[in-house]
């Protein structure tokens, strides 16, 4: 039997502490990027991941499936709505705190500071940001750009919902 759903979102063996891990499954590669770039979150994101993987690790799991959902045993979310601020949301209550930390979007690798020349160099255009960062594992250059101005605004957007949480 499922736990009470909110607002879009099924919540199993939480516990109170802050995840130091999130698996995410295959159908949900937009917030392993999400959690990566707000969070800085431990993220495992592998589409090829088998269910039997997902279903013994310790790690927070955040699935669309909701056989995996019914099979698994430690904290799972199960996401049965499509809207991305109700999932920020969901993290923002479980204590996670946004824009202290980033890591790599793609890869999950520290963001090494640079200079905006290095990076314009890279990258081939003109970057109109002070601050700019280079993945120390896949070498990806970001800066801070409109991207930045729309994640802040997904973040107050889900501050504003009713809280998301299990």
């Amino acid at each position: 039997m499922y736990p009470e759903e909110t607002c879009g979102v099924l919540y199993k063996e939480m516990g109170t502490a802050v995840p130091n891990c999130v698996y995410v499954d295959a159908m949900l590669g937009w917030l392993a990027r999400i959690l990566r770039i707000l969070f800085g979150a431990s993220v495992v994101y592998s589409p090829d991941a088998e269910d039997a993987e997902l279903v013994e690790t310790e790690c927070l799991v955040v699935t669309r499936d909701e056989e995996l959902f019914r099979r698994r045993r430690g904290p799972t979310i199960l996401l049965k709505t499509d809207d991305h601020v109700k999932w920020v949301s969901v993290f923002l209550n479980l204590g996670m705190r946004p824009f202290e930390k980033s890591v790599c979007p793609l890869c999950g690798g520290e963001l090494e500071e640079v200079d905006c020349g290095e990076a314009e160099a890279a990258v081939g255009h003109k970057i109109r940001s002070e601050k700019c960062w280079r993945c120390a594992r896949c070498g990806k250059y970001y800066w801070v750009g409109s991207h930045w101005r729309r994640l802040r605004r997904l973040v107050e957007e889900a501050k504003a919902v009713a809280p998301c949480s299990g």
